[in-house]
């Protein structure tokens, strides 16, 4: 036999033991995985990402950036107001409610009771809440708030935006683009402007039949109901969209939907004169649209009803803006929409609309808490439980 052929034979032939030689490998591997501990990780990164973290907070809260979010956050409602009262059974405040539902104006009592008055398409209460001046195609009426009617008479256009003077004894409104004046027992009238913007004229309030309106070409003006005559004219502001008195008859609002203007009026009682002095700019937070605003009955102050977005999201937010110039403060704020303004005849609360939710929230102006009532919709609409639409409110009196 070669040497080659022996090689060969030898390689061929298994070596004893190795069989139990790989068992005994296999067993001591597995014996050393089974005993192996878990690397013991550092603190070190998370103690680096906390660092990290606190940097960024202490970042968003001190930057003008993070105040927004902060402003953002504070107290902004999503859902609705928990806890609210299942029926309106009382107002908060006192006074009772004029409010234009899709069946017409309904007057609602202190005690929460409602008295449907007819098919109108709007309304407004006279001084003291004796009567309601309501309008309905081209007709103008005067009816108590029972519902009882005591005339009427037919305008030469659409009748809309009626105004009971402070006196009692006019009524202003618009008929189609004029605006005319009517004696507040329906005896006959006079045309105050042949042409005027789509802006509710406002009564001076001390008592003169005196009426601030916006004419055709975006005029302000102050004139005398009775005699026709224009006293004072300025450039309103662009695109009004509300005008306003103080109590006093001292300022007048202008309400634009990215401005508040405040205009101030010169008196002479002897020279029963009026004009118009100057104006300034109040103070809003950045970005906000004006929705609705308006005096306070009684205090030297302005409520307003501002949307806001805020990246993306949008929310709605009531503030109270002092004469004098200060902050102002926030009453009330929601993500997404409010509906209304007004005031309660004494000044402690606004009401305004919740659409969303379905509610009315009574905000008080000082400390109070919040009070809503619930299923808003369907109390003025009676038969239609799954009604959402929100009635108007035309005006809260007395």
């Amino acid at each position: 036999m070669s040497e080659q052929s022996l090689r060969e034979l030898v390689r061929a032939e298994p070596v004893p033991g190795t069989d139990e030689a790989r068992e005994r490998g296999l067993v001591l591997v597995n014996q050393a995985y089974a005993e192996r501990r878990a690397p013991r990780r550092t603190a070190l990164p998370r103690l680096a990402i906390a660092l990290v973290a606190a940097t960024l907070l202490a970042a968003l809260l001190l930057s003008p950036a993070g105040a927004a979010v902060r402003d953002w956050i504070d107290d902004v409602f999503t859902a609705g107001v928990r806890h609210a009262e299942p029926a309106l059974t009382e107002l908060p405040g006192g006074g009772r409610l004029l409010v234009e539902s899709p069946r017409g104006p309904w007057v609602v009592q202190p005690d929460g009771a409602r008295r449907l008055l007819g098919h109108y398409d709007e309304a407004t209460w006279s001084p003291h809440g004796l009567f309601v001046a309501a309008a309905g195609g081209r007709t103008l009426s005067a009816i108590e708030p029972d519902g009882t009617p005591r005339w009427s008479i037919t305008a030469p256009g659409q009748v809309s935006e009626p105004r009971w003077s402070p006196s009692g004894f006019r009524i202003a409104y618009r008929a189609g683009r004029s605006l005319r004046v009517e004696r507040a027992d329906g005896t006959g009238g006079a045309l105050v402007a042949a042409a005027s913007a789509a802006v509710a004229p406002a009564w001076y309030p001390p008592g003169p039949h005196l009426l601030a309106y916006v004419d055709a070409g975006a005029k302000l003006r102050i004139a005398n109901a009775d005699s026709g005559a224009t006293l004072s004219s300025v450039p309103a502001r662009p695109h009004v969209s509300a005008l306003s008195w103080r109590t006093n008859g001292g300022q007048l609002l202008q309400v634009s939907p990215r401005a508040l203007w405040l205009r101030s009026v010169r008196t002479n009682k002897l020279e029963q004169s009026l004009a118009l002095g100057p104006q300034r700019r109040l103070a809003l937070p950045r970005g906000a649209t004006v929705r609705a605003a308006a005096f306070a009955p009684r205090a030297k102050a302005i409520a307003a009803l501002l949307h806001r977005r805020i990246g993306r999201e949008g929310r709605d937010e009531v503030i109270v803006l002092g004469l004098d110039g200060g902050p102002p403060r926030r009453l009330f704020a929601i993500s997404g929409r409010l509906s209304g303004l007004t005031w309660s005849p004494d000044g402690s609360r606004l009401l305004v609309g919740w659409p969303a939710a379905d509610q009315w929230l009574f905000l008080s102006v000082g400390r109070g808490r919040i009070k809503a009532v619930d299923g808003i919709g369907a109390t003025f609409a009676p038969g239609n439980r799954g009604s959402r639409r929100l009635p108007r409110v035309e005006g809260w009196c007395c």
